[in-house]
């Protein structure tokens, strides 16, 4: 029953403890940190979290595991345990970090969720297919409108290469540790934030040859077209919209959200 659930969700779990350990240790989670942990699963890394950390926040979307995981660890204190979509949680209004074994096929939506929060996350260290990670960073041949628009506030890069036999079951595809650090001071002011993703979205939806601008030249653009105001929110629309469609193509009537 967990097997086919988690297939659905495209997660694989962690098998190794001491592999845990040292992922989290390298993380620079401390005992002044409020975690996230989203997808919870069989409780691996959340056990590990609770040993270096002041306060755990797990949500895990499964009704039987979130059952089992408070079975096992509910009396700990320190661990608030969540039931529900990560998707619809509101995030913490303190200051937290995130460390996450995040459910694969729902990958973009998480970081954009984190990201674009009023409140992102001091640092995440997400475990996620290498590919999706590199959709996240900036390259020197061609980026992602979303690595553009996560640059100039987020350092971005792969921290760990994990082996497929570290899960069970065993991965299809290559995982790696994705590490994303917020800037102690951004590249662009907080108060040119949304001049810039405006700027950065007004200009991939009409050329994705933009791609292949060098990061500064970004930063040293955004000020300069004044016909983008309202893009990033309407992009954002746009991605709700076919996100929730993704979300619900299991219901036979999948169809009426796409009017929404």
């Amino acid at each position: 029953m967990f097997k086919t659930r988690r297939k659905l969700l495209s997660q694989n779990f962690l098998r190794d403890r001491e592999l845990v350990k040292r992922l989290i240790v390298a993380s620079s989670i401390s005992w002044k940190n409020l975690v996230l942990e989203i997808g919870a699963g069989n409780g691996i890394i959340t056990e590990s979290l609770l040993t270096v950390s002041r306060k755990v926040v797990a949500v895990e979307i499964d009704r039987d595991l979130f059952t089992l995981l408070s079975s096992r660890l509910g009396k700990n204190k320190a661990l608030k345990l969540v039931n529900g979509n990560i998707l619809d949680f509101k995030l913490p209004n303190e200051p937290y970090k995130v460390f996450s074994n995040i459910p694969f096929s729902i990958t973009g939506e998480i970081v954009k969720k984190l990201l674009f929060s009023d409140n992102p996350p001091d640092s995440c260290s997400l475990i996620v297919q290498k590919e999706a990670a590199k959709k996240f960073m900036t390259n020197q041949k061609k980026s992602s409108m979303l690595s553009i628009l996560f640059y100039p506030w987020f350092d971005i890069k792969i921290g760990h290469i994990l082996k497929r036999t570290d899960f069970q079951p065993v991965p299809m595809v290559d995982l790696c540790l994705l590490q994303i650090i917020k800037r102690p001071r951004p590249l662009i002011s907080n108060d040119d934030l949304c001049k810039y993703r405006d700027f950065v979205v007004y200009k991939f939806t009409r050329c994705r040859a933009v791609g292949e601008w060098p990061v500064a030249q970004w930063l040293a653009s955004y000020t300069k077209d004044v016909h983008c105001r309202g893009y990033f929110l309407r992009w954002q629309k746009e991605q709700g919209r076919l996100e929730k469609i993704h979300r619900t193509r299991t219901d036979k009537n999948w169809k009426k959200f796409g009017s929404q």
